[in-house]
């Protein structure tokens, strides 16, 4: 199990029905996403962070620039190529090929799946996933944070940079889950997709024994420590340090679930400054930018 990544690019928006078994949930039907539903699941994205100003132009996700959904479905679909999923349930292991147009030295052990939620009543796509399992090698930790990022604007690669130098400080060497995208149309949300989406990935994660890592929004962080995650860092990015004085400064919370042992004990999450003290010494860290 494992394949690449395209930074952490993407913080989370989850529905957040307090308990989807509580719910009539026998019209939403959970499956893997394919090359045709790109399309869709950028959609579903772009409407789910349509009020999150500072996101929007540092991870692409602004309706008013065509470019900017072109450039997410073109990843998307790169993503999905060559990974048809023959499973009912894809298990995180849907793999990403060279020609999805990553760098290749972020294509190394990792294993991307896409799931969707589908209600079968009305024909239509409501919610969906993007997850990893990646395990870094020493090679990749030492390699540059904006990979792949390089021609961008200083201000999107520094935002891409900073999660992904995160995420590296933190897992080191160690197998994980990494949840990339859980978005809901909002007017579909509280209605239990996004509940079923966590439900299937976290309970694959644990049959797998890996933690699972991510970055949430303060809307999806209730939600996320009801199934067990804990806040270990904040991720602060100041656009104003780039001379965009209008957007706000955005702040997600890194979170983390500790994974499952083989005597079905869940392994404590571990704080950031411990990780950080054992870190391996092969993997010294950029400084962070300026908060401002």
């Amino acid at each position: 199990m494992r394949r690449p990544s395209t930074t952490s690019d993407m913080p989370m928006i989850l529905d957040d029905s307090s308990s989807a078994s509580s719910m009539n949930i026998s019209h939403l039907v959970i499956s893997p996403a394919t090359v045709q539903d790109a399309r869709r699941l950028v959609d579903i994205e772009f409407h789910a962070f349509e009020n999150e100003r500072a996101n929007q132009q540092l991870s692409y996700r602004d309706y008013a620039k065509p470019e900017h959904f072109e450039r997410t479905v073109n990843i998307y679909t790169g993503m999905m190529d060559a990974s048809v999923a023959q499973d009912p349930y894809p298990k995180l292991a849907v793999r990403r090929r060279a020609d999805s147009g990553l760098e290749p030295a972020m294509m190394l052990n990792t294993t991307v799946s896409f799931l969707k939620v589908t209600n079968v009543e009305i024909g239509e796509t409501l919610s969906f996933a993007k997850t990893e399992i990646k395990q870094y090698t020493r090679k990749e930790l030492l390699e540059p944070c904006d990979i792949g990022h390089e021609h961008e604007p200083q201000m999107n690669r520094d935002w891409f940079a900073l999660n992904e130098r995160l995420r590296r400080e933190y897992v080191g060497l160690a197998e994980h889950c990494y949840i990339g995208m859980l978005a809901t149309l909002p007017c579909h949300q509280h209605n239990g997709a996004g509940t079923i989406l966590l439900n299937t990935i976290l309970s694959d994660a644990d049959d797998a024994g890996l933690m699972v890592y991510l970055e949430a929004t303060d809307t999806a962080k209730p939600l996320y420590e009801k199934h067990g995650f804990v806040a270990v860092n904040e991720v602060r990015f100041n656009p104003a340090d780039y001379g965009v004085l209008d957007l706000g400064r955005e702040r997600q919370t890194v979170m983390v679930r500790g994974a499952l042992d083989e005597d079905g004990l869940r392994q404590q999450v571990r704080a950031w400054e411990l990780v950080v003290a054992q870190a391996n010494p092969i993997y010294s860290p950029p400084p962070a930018p300026s908060d401002g």
